[in-house]
């Protein structure tokens, strides 16, 4: 069998090589993944049952999701976006519902990226709920990069990972979303703690 791992890669070095790639596509080609990834999502049913929407603000060159975002409040379902928070040294991520997604109404948070009042609701998620409405529930997922086995590269931080690993057996659904240009042919390392997205939909 073919070993598919590029040889003595890290993750590190995939951020790299990834973002710069990311980063070095042009505004149309941006705006136009962005609209490919967002007929794709819009029509998935995992995202047509959800009820609850846990989206992300992009930053810098990652796949504008607001429109998705914005699609989901005027069709009734709640939305939710994270921000940090930090208890001495300890961070978390936790989600904050929001009614629109305009930049105006969000404040720079600790990685400078667009993040809610504090004062909006807090997403609680029940697991007697969770195991009676299964598809309730829908993570719009970032990263770096990608690979066929859904594995993925984050920033680092470890945030979506910790958030997703308690609840996958209740089956909140997530779905990755990112640029052609994230997906790498090559498998990907995975360490212990990581968890993959349900399914990754590129432009």
């Amino acid at each position: 069998m073919a070993d598919n791992r590029k040889p003595e890669i890290t993750k590190k070095q995939i951020r790299a090589e990834v973002l710069a790639k990311r980063d070095a596509l042009s505004e149309i080609q941006r705006k136009s993944a962005a609209e490919s990834v967002y007929n794709q999502v819009i029509n998935d049913p995992l995202f047509i049952k959800a009820k609850r929407v846990l989206g992300f603000m992009p930053f810098g060159s990652e796949i504008d999701i607001k429109p998705i975002l914005e699609y989901a409040l005027a069709g009734g379902k709640e939305v939710f976006v994270p921000r940090i928070t930090t208890n001495g040294f300890h961070k978390e991520m936790e989600f904050r519902k929001v009614k629109d997604v305009d930049p105006v109404h969000f404040a720079f948070g600790k990685y400078k990226i667009l993040e809610p009042s504090e004062e909006c609701d807090p997403f609680e998620y029940n697991e007697a709920e969770a195991m009676m409405l299964p598809a309730r529930d829908l993570v719009l997922l970032p990263g770096v990069a990608f690979d066929k086995y859904n594995k993925r590269v984050g920033y680092g931080g470890g945030y979506y990972d910790r958030f997703l690993e308690d609840k996958l057996t209740l089956r909140i659904h997530s779905i990755a979303v990112c640029h052609a240009c994230q997906i790498v042919d090559y498998e990907i390392p995975e360490d212990e703690g990581d968890v993959r997205p349900y399914k990754v939909v590129c432009s």
